[in-house]
């Protein structure tokens, strides 16, 4: 006789890299960048992913409604990679629910690790 054991879902833990499909993944309202990224530099993201692959994880946050998960995501770092995809889906040159690598950070204030990524660079010499 086999016994079954019941299984629960477990929240992901923090930190860890997951797959997400790309329908899944939402531009975050705590995003600290607020002049909209180019057309042009969407377009060079857009050619890269394509010819390189995705080189830097998106940074997301599950979206949540009532204390509980809805299934998407919010992106936290990375919302010039997010469009760069959904450009390559608009030319369907992927599906709309394409698996993008992203690493799950719950333990970090979104607003700061936008900040972060934006601010602390070191610009290339010329």
């Amino acid at each position: 006789m086999n016994a079954v054991t019941p299984t629960t879902a477990v929240e992901p833990v923090s930190g860890i890299e997951i797959f997400v499909p790309l329908n899944k993944l939402k531009k975050s309202p705590k995003n600290a960048r607020k002049v909209p990224h180019g057309e042009a530099a969407i377009e060079a993201l857009a050619a890269s992913i394509e010819h390189k692959g995705l080189i830097q994880n998106l940074v997301i946050e599950p979206e949540m409604k009532s204390e509980k998960p809805t299934g998407a995501y919010f992106v936290t770092a990375g919302e010039g990679r997010r469009l760069a995809y959904l450009l390559r889906a608009k030319r369907k040159q992927i599906r709309k629910n394409h698996p993008v690598r992203c690493r799950l950070d719950t333990e970090n204030d979104p607003s700061e690790i936008s900040l972060d990524e934006n601010v602390t660079r070191t610009p290339m010499h010329p």
